[in-house]
């Protein structure tokens, strides 16, 4: 596996890792497709302005959410592509490890 794989799979865990980010992970996968003003993620997590922003960013940084700005209101939605690669390379990796003792 390459470094970059592995840097992309640990950035990815890392920022779901946090009960709050899950929080607004499961928040935002309930409406797949759709997209959740700050203050609806602000409404539905009771967080400070300064926390949801904190981890907001980092889940933005970790390519597991975007975020569009309509007039002076921002919304985020899911990105899961990098998540889903990632979790396919962590599968493979206990596959490869794990499928022979489970199959025996």
């Amino acid at each position: 596996m390459q470094h970059s794989e592995n840097q992309n799979i640990a950035t990815s865990l890392k920022a779901l890792a946090h009960p709050r980010r899950m929080a607004i992970f499961q928040l935002l996968a309930a409406q797949p497709g759709a997209a959740l003003s700050f203050q609806s993620l602000q409404s539905a997590t009771k967080l400070q302005t300064t926390t949801l922003v904190h981890h907001l960013r980092e889940m933005e940084r970790a390519w597991l959410l975007a975020r569009k700005r309509k007039g002076t209101e921002a919304y985020y939605r899911l990105t899961p592509q990098s998540l889903l690669t990632s979790m396919d390379s962590v599968h493979a990796i206990l596959n490869v490890r794990f499928a022979p003792s489970i199959a025996a």
